[in-house]
């Protein structure tokens, strides 16, 4: 298992919720802010466009020391060097993913019940995306497993554990409490008026809970 560092936030750049903006954009204007983890996720677009989205951020993250990890498009993100991808139930399994990829990339894994991330932290997952922890509007379908189940995963793994899933900066302190390494958002900050104001305020909340 690799060391990675860790990660207090990483906003998810999703295509359905950009509202027509530029992906590159967006995440110029959150590295100001201070974001150094991102995710770029596209359920709909074939690779050639996902590539094309993913080779107008990868510049600006490697200038600014960033990590860009690929949601689900393990040929896209190996093809264009991302620092890696996020998988979930039904997407390439973990270890082929990790054959074309190589040891040096980071492999990320969605799972809501502990029998799933212990699974992928044996098959060799650098870190876990668990959630739903509240209701969000981005997945309104999305499975709730609330702070309790958070609670469970991170106590029953090493890697580290990232939660996502209606996390606002009202509820930082209580997700981080329960054991999450750091949180993920998508909708919270990309459809915010003021996406780089919203990603301030939760850095600074998990800065603030840091220190106490």
């Amino acid at each position: 298992m690799k060391t990675i560092p860790g990660i207090d936030l990483c906003v998810v750049i999703d295509k359905a919720i950009l509202g027509g903006r530029d992906a590159a954009g967006v995440l110029r204007l959150l590295l100001v802010a201070g974001v150094n983890w991102f995710q770029y996720r596209d359920k709909c677009s074939g690779d050639g466009e996902i590539a094309r989205a993913i080779s107008g951020m990868l510049p600006l993250t490697r200038e600014a020391g960033a990590r860009l990890i690929v949601n689900d498009r393990v040929e896209v993100a190996s093809q264009l060097d991302a620092d890696g991808v996020h998988l979930g139930r039904d997407d390439m399994a973990i270890g082929e993913a990790r054959r074309l990829l190589g040891e040096e990339k980071i492999i990320g894994y969605s799972a809501r019940l502990l029998e799933d991330a212990a699974r992928a932290e044996a098959e060799g997952a650098d870190y876990l995306g668990v959630g739903a922890i509240y209701q969000t509007g981005t997945k309104p379908d999305a499975c709730v497993i609330g702070l309790a189940g958070l609670a469970e995963i991170s106590r029953g793994v090493k890697i580290p554990v990232i939660a996502i899933g209606g996390i606002a900066r009202s509820r930082v302190s209580d997700v981080l409490e329960a054991g999450a390494t750091g949180i993920a958002v998508a909708s919270a900050v990309i459809s915010a008026p003021d996406p780089a104001a919203v990603a301030r305020a939760l850095l600074e909340e998990i800065r603030a809970f840091r220190e106490n």
